[in-house]
This record gives C-alpha cells, structure tokens and sequence, in this order.
C-alpha cells in the first residue's frame, strides 16, 4: 500500500487515534476515485453509501439555501482539503445527502463503502469503535456551534422586530 495513503489517513480525524496497523486495515478497504475541476462528487438529496477522503485537492460544500426572492440556490458552507473527509454520515446508516459536493480542483478522492467498512468493523471492533466515537464528538461539536448560531440568528430576529 502506498505510504502516502497511510499518511493521509493518519490527518483524517475520523480514524484519530488508530494504531499504523488499523490504518493499513482501511486503506486496504479505500479504492480510488479521481475526478475533474467543478465535477461533481454528489449532489444533496442523493442516495449514498461511500465515504470520502480527500487524497489530492479542494472540494466545496454547497447547500441549498432560500434566496431573499424565496428561490432556492446553492450557498458555500465549507471547503475540504487533503487529509479530510466528508459523506461520513453513511456509516450511521444510508441516508440521503445532505449536501453537494463539488470539485474546486482536479481531485484524487480515497473511497470506502459502508459495507466494506462495516465488515471491516466486525473483524476489529476497536476500529469501528474509535471512528463512532470520533464522529459522535464531531456530531456534537457541530450540533453546538448551530445552536449558537440559532441563538444568534433568534435574538437578532426579535431584535429586528422590536425597531418596527
């Protein structure tokens, strides 16, 4: 296996704490995507069961926001660069995605399947373990920051009422 898989996966905080040797165990399990500038990786609302990791590369996040005419466009939220991932929300089970993701650049993306993962789970649960337990903190974290945001978006919204 190429060295610089295992580097890579070793930036990814998804698998923070993995031994070398649980590392090597997923990039067994990665198969490689490569994709064009402004190709897309997926779209918001479809089906998926595959993670990304991102090898060589930017990728942008979009989603689809309400316009002040009420249309809807995409909105920038995030872009990723090597040594991270998205769509990891399919090892919590298949659901739809919550988001578009597109290429900036040409792209070399690492590629594990939900049921290769998860078979790779059942041989060596520690595995599988970390990686819940690394993404439940992310989770989290995320779930907090959107509640400020909320709060913030909430308390200017009376704020605006309260001038009329």
């Amino acid at each position: 296996m190429n060295k610089g898989v295992i580097e890579n996966l070793r930036r990814v905080e998804l698998f923070s704490g993995l031994s070398d040797e649980e590392l090597l165990q997923i990039a067994t399990i990665c198969k490689v995507r490569r994709l064009g500038a402004e190709q897309a990786v997926f779209r918001e609302g479809d089906e998926g069961d595959e993670l990304f990791i991102i090898h060589e590369g930017c990728v942008r996040i979009m989603i689809n926001t309400r316009t002040s005419e009420g249309r809807f466009a995409p909105s920038t939220i995030n872009l990723l660069y090597k040594g991270q991932s998205f769509g990891e929300m399919v090892l919590l089970g298949g659901a739809t995605r919550s988001a578009t993701v597109v290429c900036v650049d040409p792209c070399v993306l690492l590629v594990i399947n939900e049921r290769d993962f998860a078979t790779l789970c059942e041989r060596n649960p520690r595995i599988g373990y970390l990686v819940m337990r690394n993404m439940a903190a992310d989770l989290a974290y995320k779930l907090r920051s959107s509640n400020l945001l909320l709060r913030g978006n909430i308390r200017w919204q009376q704020g605006e009422l309260g001038k009329r």
